[in-house]
């Protein structure tokens, strides 16, 4: 069975600079290879930064007409620290062909966001486009509710030999299909697997809402592919607690702010929810031990211990809570990444970013050990080890 695990990746994070050296190479790769608009391509190349922008808790929410109302329909504790510890989270644009032909426009499609991030993860791999054959992908929002957008992506890559799937297992989807792809690497079923997982929170996200300070936008793309011998995926284990799957939901509903007339708009959509009070608490209550958990077990399952591990990423789902798991795990600070000042909470994609930009950061080196664990709206946990393959460093540091 030959080895297996990343060995590129990239990651779309709204306004975040391209290195000077690598913004030519990138707009010409995704003006040739990719079906991506025209528009946010433009948009590197004028200001050698990824589309999109900065949302500070000013921008967001204290500079509205509404503010005052809004922290008067805050629970109760949470008016002291409205922000809970965000200070910024990015934002897409919007979508190009909806402000041409709509008069309401929408932000960015969640698609064109996922063909964006793979599109890097290609450009810095330098394998040709048709040596992928397989497309896994991840929408915490989809374009539309059916179909998934693998396929989509696929076509707009134009992954003309690679077939399309998409996974679900909510924020801890990334490690998932890591786990999936490094299995059939290993077995010699694909040879190349491009992965994707993409948050645009922007289309679901309730300004009125308590939680929604938390949460930002962000796509994130890996491939994986056969390694040198030693290095790559070590070992995975995951578990799940359905008796909470209607804790953290997508509900159609109004803003919770909100003052209407009789002839006005209903404004109902999908918005985040936490739909059941029981559920949630449940989630959170348990949170620490269930990291403990399924980090203990992968390491009996390897036979690896905490000292082997160079590097613990996860998911930050509110400000406290990645060094929360940390901390019950017995990981040290200084061998752990997080990055929620920067992003908030960016759901399927945090785990992932925070392991990329870590390696940017050059907190790994080849043949280090990195942990990469998450949970999933609090009923699925999975954790993954992998030994950072040489590939992947020189593909980043590049």
């Amino acid at each position: 069975m030959q080895n297996a695990g990343l060995i590129s990746m990239g990651g779309y994070l709204p306004a975040k600079e391209v290195p000077s050296s690598r913004v030519e190479g990138l707009v010409r790769y995704l003006e040739e290879q990719t079906l991506l608009p025209v528009e946010y391509i433009e948009q590197i190349k004028k200001s050698g930064r990824l589309p999109g922008t900065i949302e500070t808790n000013y921008d967001g929410w204290e500079s509205k007409p509404w503010f005052e109302a809004w922290l008067k329909n805050l629970p109760e504790k949470k008016r002291e620290n409205p922000f809970q510890g965000s200070k910024e989270r990015r934002r897409v644009p919007a979508d190009p062909r909806s402000i041409r032909e709509s008069i309401i426009p929408h932000p960015m499609l969640p698609s064109d966001a996922e063909t964006l991030a793979g599109g890097m993860a290609l450009f810095h791999a330098g394998i040709p486009r048709e040596e992928i054959d397989l497309v896994m992908v991840h929408s915490q929002v989809r374009d539309l509710s059916l179909p998934a957008n693998a396929s989509l992506v696929q076509h707009k890559l134009k992954l003309t030999n690679a077939g399309a799937y998409a996974v679900d297992t909510c924020c801890s989807s990334f490690v998932t299909m890591m786990e999936l792809a490094c299995s059939l690497v290993r077995s010699g079923v694909k040879q190349n697997v491009l992965i994707i997982s993409s948050i645009l929170d922007s289309m679901i996200n309730d300004k009125s809402d308590y939680y929604s300070v938390n949460t930002g936008d962000a796509a994130v793309a890996g491939i994986v592919s056969k390694v040198e011998d030693g290095f790559g995926y070590l070992g995975s284990y995951s578990f799940s607690e359905g008796s909470r799957h209607d804790g953290v939901i997508f509900q159609r509903r109004a803003p919770h702010l909100l003052r209407t007339t009789a002839s006005s708009p209903g404004y109902e959509q999908e918005f985040v929810t936490f739909y059941n009070p029981v559920a949630t608490r449940e989630i959170g209550f348990n949170a620490q031990k269930d990291m403990e958990k399924v980090v203990s077990r992968l390491l009996q399952k390897t036979g690896k211990t905490l000292n082997d591990i160079n590097l613990f990423v996860t998911h930050q789902p509110v400000a406290w809570a990645s060094n929360a798991w940390r901390e019950a795990i017995g990981i040290p600070k200084e061998r752990f990444y997080e990055s929620f000042a920067k992003y908030g909470n960016i759901a399927t994609a945090s785990a992932p970013v925070n392991l990329l930009e870590a390696l940017e950061n050059g907190m790994a080196e080849p043949g280090d050990i990195v942990l990469i664990a998450s949970s999933g709206a609090g009923e699925n946990y999975i954790g993954l080890l992998e030994r950072v393959s040489g590939k992947l460093v020189e593909r980043i540091k590049l």
